[in-house]
């Protein structure tokens, strides 16, 4: 696996269970916002436009064309808003119409959508409808004939992973952003640490530190909370707990999704190992000594950013994509970037096993692929470099990383913590891809509960043993897997439980598929 190489440093949900699937969508979510205006020379490589930019006699007369599209992200909605001004002056007679969903709806109005067969031309991936679901019920398209060998050799080794990107050897899924994505980071603001007589030395490595520097920041200034979360995010708090949770148990996968609390040595869920049970234990010894700051518990990570920009705390934790959103949303530029704090200031880690985790894919039923496929070479033209550019999160592609531009500090500290933290892991696709139809199965079958919801449910003094409730999610899931892997075998498919166990796979090293790929022989 090749890691990112960002030379131009030198010169950035979700799962969302127990949503019930609606009949019909409702008039007010197929209500679109039509974004359209004016291109400024984007170098797309699509045929029929000329070299000079200008539009071709031969397309001054093509009928209107609208492609409805619909988004998770909301740290690249201005992105999105710009891009598609550019490439509406490019292809003026093409629309793209995108509707203003919360990300926290948006697999409710998938799975209606689904319900409904009533998809729109292009879409984001949601991990509540697999992409095997989809294919299974005949609802996307492969993308081969926008993908030749050529161009998928531009991006990062990894990205064409079956039951990620791919199924059968053919792409389904387009990635929005690079695929190494999705590790935490603290960030500090610098006016708070400043106004309390601390600065970016002072910003703490281990827990001991945090809570020292806590303290500090308490006697000085009582209005200040050294730290804020954004626990009603629950898949945000699963992926940093168990990222924070792998410098003391690196077996357990530090993940979000499926494989959050997966043991790949033992070849089963492990919820409840010393690591996130300290984790989860530390962060309530930081409530009840009153360093995290008291609405934590009841607002999300957009509003514990909003409060972190305000100076109402000095740290938050979040993802790498927050860069972008507390200089574009909340006007605030002034802090930096930090890797987690962990125990004793032990190393962490964040398990890449080739996913793709933010992509999209195109509608089987549209009526406009010519149009679409125009829209996905821009897509990969311009929207990657225009994420770059605006700070928001690394491009798939990697020249473009290397030759983009980026005057944004922050999002380059950001960035570089990101590639250090991943590590590449092993995962069952690897060896048996019939897995992929196991997760499937698995997804209708998997608890409800996740490792976010159990800490707010602790931190809120509704869970009293902790280890307990852990010990439960583990077996549910545990059983939930072993339901599956059995009705997929059932059914004449070759899988077992044995390709979820890599018991010679040392946690902490990139894993190696020739090395690991045969049982731990």
């Amino acid at each position: 696996m090749e890691a990112l190489n960002y030379t131009w440093l030198e010169g950035t949900t979700f799962g969302i269970g127990g949503l019930k699937v609606k009949k019909t969508l409702t008039t007010s979510l197929m209500t679109m916002l039509a974004l359209s205006a004016v291109l400024s020379g984007c170098n797309g490589s699509d045929s029929a436009q000329p070299a000079d930019g200008k539009v071709s006699d031969k397309n001054a007369d093509k009928k209107p064309v609208t492609l409805k599209f619909w988004s998770r992200w909301p740290e690249s909605q201005q992105v999105f808003e710009q891009a598609f001004k550019e490439f509406h002056e490019k292809y003026p007679w093409i629309t793209v119409e995108m509707p203003p969903v919360a990300s926290a709806q948006y697999a409710a109005q998938l799975q209606a959508a689904v319900a409904s067969n009533d998809l729109p031309d292009i879409f984001a991936n949601q991990s509540a409808v697999p992409m095997d679901q989809l294919n299974q019920l005949g609802l996307i398209r492969d993308l081969e004939d926008v993908l030749p060998q050529k161009k998928k050799d531009e991006f990062y080794e990894g990205t064409w992973a079956e039951g990620f990107t791919t199924l059968g050897g053919k792409v389904y899924a387009l990635p929005h952003f690079t695929p190494r994505r999705y590790a935490h980071v603290m960030y500090y603001n610098l006016d708070v640490l400043k106004s309390v007589g601390l600065s970016e030395k002072d910003v703490p490595k281990s827990w001991d530190e945090l809570v020292a520097v806590g303290k500090k920041i308490k006697e000085k200034n009582s209005s200040i909370y050294p730290l804020v979360l954004g626990v009603k995010t629950d898949w945000l708090m699963g992926g940093f707990i168990g990222q924070m949770a792998s410098a003391i148990y690196p077996d357990v996968l530090p993940n979000d999704g499926v494989n959050a609390g997966f043991n790949y040595k033992k070849g089963e869920y492990e919820h409840a190992s010393a690591g996130i049970v300290q984790t989860m234990q530390f962060l309530k010894q930081l409530q009840d000594d009153k360093i995290l700051h008291p609405n934590s518990l009841v607002i999300d990570y957009r509003e514990a950013s909003t409060l972190f920009a305000g100076g109402k705390a000095a740290f938050v934790i979040d993802g790498t994509f927050l860069t972008a959103e507390l200089q574009q949303n909340n006007k605030f530029n002034n802090f930096g970037v930090a890797p987690l704090p962990t125990k004793d200031g032990k190393p962490q880690y964040y398990a890449f096993q080739g996913e793709t985790k933010a992509a999209i894919h195109v509608s089987k039923n549209t009526k406009h692929y010519e149009e679409v496929k125009l829209f996905l070479q821009f897509y990969m033209d311009r929207v990657y470099t225009k994420e770059l550019e605006m700070g928001v999160e690394g491009s798939p592609i990697i020249a473009q990383n290397k030759d983009t531009k980026v005057n944004n500090p922050q999002f380059v500290q950001a960035q570089t913590i990101q590639d250090q933290t991943f590590i590449l892991s092993p995962h069952q696709y690897t060896r048996n891809t019939a897995a992929v139809k196991v997760n499937t199965e698995l997804n209708g079958k998997k608890p409800k509960e996740n490792l976010g919801k159990i800490f707010e449910g602790y931190l809120a003094g509704q869970i009293k043993d902790l280890e307990g409730t852990l010990k439960k999610l583990s077996a549910d899931y545990n059983t939930a897997l072993q339901e599956s892997v059995k009705k997929v075998a059932a059914s004449g498919t070759k899988v077992s439980m044995d390709d979820y166990k890599f018991p010679n796979w040392t946690p902490m090293q990139p894993y190696s598929k020739n090395k690991y790929d045969e049982l731990g022989k």
